[in-house]
């Protein structure tokens, strides 16, 4: 008697055990299938952050191209104001060289 009595005492523990390691079993997948989408995840993000470090770089590399050509159109653009300036100047210099013109 004194051994079935211990032999259903180890046949719940065996059965408690089975059932923990059941219920351990599901949830180390379930974990290990956070795992892999938390792995998914931050891989997408690091893709994200990679093409926006790259627009960065282009954005500033555009930016100090298109601000060196803004900087030369500048430049010609008051180069031919100087120069609309003196036609200017000197064409208001001629007219007020010449005699009246008395049929005016």
């Amino acid at each position: 008697m004194m051994s079935s009595l211990a032999n259903v005492i180890l046949f719940i523990a065996l059965v408690t055990t089975s059932a923990m390691v059941a219920v351990m079993y599901r949830k180390l997948k379930r974990l290990d299938q956070y795992h892999a989408e938390y792995k998914r995840i931050f891989d997408k993000t690091g893709e994200v952050l990679m093409g926006a470090q790259n627009a960065v770089t282009n954005f500033g590399s555009e930016g100090r191209v298109t601000l060196v050509l803004l900087g030369s159109r500048i430049e010609e653009a008051r180069t031919a104001a100087q120069r609309l300036e003196e036609l200017t100047r000197s064409a208001h210099e001629l007219m007020q060289s010449r005699p009246p013109n008395p049929n005016q």
